[in-house]
């Protein structure tokens, strides 16, 4: 029997991962299961970090203010969906590599990741966040793409 008491939904605000979610939401609300909504503040470019020379200034404190956005966007997304039992994790790093570790860490039952459906050569040529994310965690991934058959 499945039994599933922690989902790990990864978004980067994106609509795919805005759907990943309402599966999330679907399925915790079917086992009464814990949502962790889970955004990867990737570390800023190495310009970011140079002196201002110019108008293109960016402030010292940058990465706080984009943790608390991503904060707050993340709670804003849990309220839209109608999860009442989530909460958000907001590691630093890579995308993939940070969401299979919070996974663990977490140890969720499920991730549920959305995908871009990208042409072979865009994907030969970088990657999938949702495909790293499928080789390397330690359970079961869902991943969600949009598609005709949405049920949103």
């Amino acid at each position: 029997m499945i039994n599933l008491k922690r989902i790990l939904v990864a978004t980067d605000f994106s609509q795919h991962s805005r759907l990943a979610l309402k599966y999330a939401a679907t399925l915790a609300q079917a086992f009464q299961a814990e949502v962790i909504l889970c955004h990867v503040l990737e570390k800023p470019d190495f310009l970011s970090s140079l002196p201002p020379v110019m108008e293109g200034y960016f402030p010292p404190n940058l990465a706080e203010l984009h943790e608390k956005h991503a904060r707050k966007e993340c709670e804003s997304l849990l309220t839209e969906s109608g999860i009442t039992n989530g909460r958000i994790v907001l590691p630093h790093g890579s995308p993939a590599a940070e969401t299979v570790a919070a996974a663990k860490s977490e140890r969720a039952d499920l991730v549920i990741v959305g995908t871009h459906g990208r042409s072979a050569l865009t994907h030969l040529l970088l990657g999938s966040v949702a495909e790293k994310i499928v080789r390397s965690a330690g359970c079961p991934v869902l991943t969600v793409r949009q598609g005709e058959h949405d049920f949103v």
